[in-house]
């Protein structure tokens, strides 16, 4: 069984850095895309929750193409916001994406954010330290009827000893993924494989 070993990535923290980040992402957000129509699938509508949301382009996205949703967007780092606020000002989205400082781990930070019809998360799960408390506090962020989506890489066998890997080896398998959900409290959820089958999604709906 391939051991699981903690994402050690240094953080982007220089205005320099996290600047050359969103340009580049911004670059390539095509490959947000897949991302864009999964959530989409979920048809879910009003208010959304985006934990590491970055430098904003799947949330900026998702608000384009529907014009009735709003977004509260949630990293830790201040550049980062700084970077998606000029980006969503840009784009004449800033009435409705909210972008606040915080930690996933952090229960009086989120539970201060309110209740969501839609909590998601994308390839960020395998750098949280405590996934369990996250989860939950997550969970308790879902509306009665709502829905919590995560989606990030899945630890596969032919990925694990590449150099540079460093988030496959971080990343759960299946079957941690379920001991996490029930520590978590949730038991109505489907785990499902995407392409390129390093990617999985979970789906749990309240």
């Amino acid at each position: 069984m391939l051991k699981r070993i903690e994402h050690e990535e240094e953080a982007i923290v220089s205005v320099n850095e996290v600047q050359r980040y969103a340009e580049a992402q911004r670059r390539v957000k095509f490959m947000y895309r897949p991302l864009v129509r999964e959530l989409q699938a979920l048809n879910v509508v009003g208010n959304y929750l985006e934990i590491g949301a970055g430098p904003g382009i799947l949330a900026a996205m998702l608000a384009e193409e529907n014009q009735n949703l709003n977004i509260t967007a949630v990293d830790l780092s201040a550049q980062m916001a700084n970077a998606a606020c000029g980006y969503f000002r840009d784009h004449h989205l800033q009435d409705r994406i909210n972008y606040v400082l915080g930690n996933v781990n952090d229960e009086k930070i989120i539970q201060g954010l309110g209740k969501f019809d839609l909590v998601y998360s994308t390839l960020s799960l395998h750098h949280w330290k405590e996934p369990e408390k996250s989860i939950s506090n997550l969970w308790q962020a879902v509306k009665d009827n709502g829905v919590l989506y995560i989606c990030d890489f899945k630890r596969v066998w032919w990925l694990y000893f590449l150099p540079g890997a460093n988030f496959i080896r971080a990343a759960y398998n299946s079957g941690e993924i379920r001991e996490i959900l029930q520590s978590s409290g949730i038991d109505n959820y489907k785990i499902k494989t995407l392409f390129p089958f390093c990617i999985q999604s979970i789906t749990a709906r309240k």
